[in-house]
């Protein structure tokens, strides 16, 4: 289908489809909802979106969740200051029917409670708060607070277009009638999974739809075909999953979808090279949890946060939505990369770009916990074009590794897209690695040379190679085990 954006639906229609609502249950589910209709609080629709959009265009994905308690109004307002003309909001609703912003239908994940949301007052639920572990301790001390669904509709309604879900059908009547309430049917996307036969009711509305898949393995050539037919590319999406065998969606996959002719977004992103990675198949847009990064709107800056104690925008995990691989935070402004059966990487993208020819690179690091392996080694990758995932023996970028193995050898290496073992350049014996002995470096990069130096002994290398000089940046530890702590890192730079 292919029918044009209306410029409004009614609320007496709204209400009529909702049917099953009375009117005690949505003074209950609105938490003392007036009885007069309330006006627009903005007039951004979706219709002004869709003509506004160029092919570069992001959705904020729980708001930022990367780096800000997901579906806090803290994190809301951080999209929204960062450029987000969209965002995901997901909607859930308590035992007494109230509203709120909440992804999951428990609530351990992401607050300091215990239980099913379904199960929880709304008086008990602001007895507790937002706590996400992974993205450090800072937000156990804010104490943010659950937010209400109402709340976000009046601060962000008709300025930004909203894809609402309901993560509780209990709670997808009251959501459309605060919509209704507010006249923000013009305002909104229906966000539901692929199969949902909200779709067909969405589209009866004239509502726009955001429709999802939640894992590769559903993309079929008939579901994405099926889901296509009930869209129409003036207002919908067709959303996918960023992963697959190989990190990405499988281009056959993207291929199928991108030839539907409905715009596709995948999700969600974190990285800058991810987004070049999608549109290069032809996607439209992308839903991402790191918006103000991925924009360029956040601020470069030249040392570490991490006496802050929370990561930033631009500092990246392997995956920043999975607990396996968070840091732990420490005293003195230090962070450990403890991640057990894998090797553990922090992309430091808050850091770059570096676009000066001449730059240094400082940090101190320790191990609390000595790898098994003598060979094992603690890593700064250089020299990267982009800030694609890096660990050892990926062999899928270019750039440099200067290293020191825990038996005390210091070595400088080049890797390149295929080349899995990576090339030696030049190494040096220096002392072995002590359990809890701080140990200093300094990388120090010319136009023709590189050199990478232990401070603490002191002993260094030099070499002469000019092939990569790219400007993002990569620390962690090449190793299945150990623990290694780094702090102090500090970048300068010269023109």
């Amino acid at each position: 289908m292919d029918e044009s954006l209306p410029r409004g639906i009614s609320r007496r229609t709204a209400l009529g489809l909702l049917g099953a609502l009375t009117a005690g249950s949505l003074v209950t589910g609105c938490r003392k909802t007036p009885a007069t209709t309330e006006g627009l609080m903005g007039d951004y629709s979706l219709t002004d979106w869709v003509a506004d959009r160029a092919d570069d265009y992001l959705v904020a994905h729980r708001g930022v969740g990367d780096i800000f308690p997901e579906h806090s109004m803290e994190s809301y307002d951080a999209a929204v200051a960062w450029g987000a003309q969209a965002m995901e909001i997901s909607v859930g609703i308590t035992s007494d029917n109230v509203l709120v912003c909440l992804h999951d239908q428990t609530l351990e994940r992401t607050t300091n409670l215990k239980g099913e949301l379904g199960n929880t007052t709304y008086a008990e639920l602001s007895e507790g708060w937002l706590e996400v572990p992974r993205l450090g301790p800072h937000w156990a001390q804010a104490k943010l607070k659950v937010p209400l669904f109402e709340d976000v509709l009046r601060k962000f309604g008709g300025r930004v277009i909203l894809a609402v879900e309901a993560k509780d059908d209990r709670a997808y009547g009251p959501m459309m009638a605060l919509v209704a309430k507010y006249r923000l049917e013009q305002s909104i996307l229906i966000k539901t999974y692929f199969k949902s036969e909200r779709i067909a009711e969405a589209k009866s509305l004239g509502l726009g739809v955001f429709a999802y898949f939640t894992s590769p393995k559903e993309m079929t050539p008939e579901t994405i075909q099926s889901v296509a037919g009930q869209l129409s590319p003036r207002t919908d999406a067709i959303v996918v999953p960023n992963s697959g065998p190989g990190g990405y969606l499988a281009a056959s996959l993207v291929d199928a979808v991108v030839a539907t002719g409905i715009p596709v977004w995948p999700y969600p992103l974190h990285r800058r090279s991810d987004v070049k990675h999608y549109r290069a198949l032809g996607m439209q847009g992308a839903v991402t949890s790191n918006i103000g990064y991925l924009r360029g709107k956040t601020e470069q800056v030249t040392t570490d946060q991490w006496a802050g104690g929370q990561l930033v925008a631009g500092e990246l995990t392997r995956d920043p939505y999975d607990e396996r691989f968070a840091v732990n935070w420490g005293r003195g402004g230090s962070i450990g990369l403890n991640a057990v059966g894998t090797q553990h990487f922090l992309t430091l993208g808050n850091l770059g770009p570096i676009t000066s020819p001449v730059y240094s690179v400082e940090f101190s690091a320790s191990y609390a916990v000595l790898p098994a392996d003598p060979l094992a080694n603690l890593t700064l990758a250089f020299g990267h074009a982009d800030d694609e995932y890096y660990e050892h023996r990926l062999g899928a970028s270019n750039g440099y590794h200067a290293i020191l193995q825990a038996n005390g050898e210091l070595g400088l290496y080049s890797h390149s897209v295929g080349n899995r073992p990576g090339t030696k350049l030049a190494v040096k014996k220096t002392a072995a690695v002590f359990r809890g002995e701080w140990m200093r470096f300094r990388l120090d990069v010319t136009p023709t040379t590189l050199t990478w130096s232990r401070l603490d002994q002191p002993a260094k290398v030099t070499v002469a190679n000019k092939a990569f000089r790219g400007g993002y940046l990569h620390i962690g530890r090449g190793s299945t085990d150990g623990s290694l702590a780094l702090k102090a890192l500090k970048v300068t730079r010269t023109p």
